[in-house]
């Protein structure tokens, strides 16, 4: 029963970081998608840069985290 726990975890691991990685990249291409789009969306210039960087944030911050994430889930063993 112990072997199979490291194998359920790595899986469970790996489709976190896929999701952290689709996160940062669907954030990305939501403030992209924003700023390109502010005319079409009626938002004021500077309203939609705020929401783009704001966008940009959060992307590259699910990016650092699946750089850290071994550092920050180091596993018992």
């Amino acid at each position: 029963m112990n072997t199979t726990e490291p194998a359920r975890t790595t899986a469970n691991e790996r489709l976190a970081k896929a999701v952290f990685a689709v996160l940062a990249l669907a954030s990305v291409l939501a403030g992209l998608g924003i700023y390109l789009l502010q005319e079409r969306l009626g938002i004021d210039e500077d309203t939609a840069r705020l929401i783009a960087t704001a966008f940009l944030v959060v992307g590259i911050g699910d990016t650092l985290l699946l750089y850290l994430w071994d550092r920050l889930f180091k596993r018992g063993g």
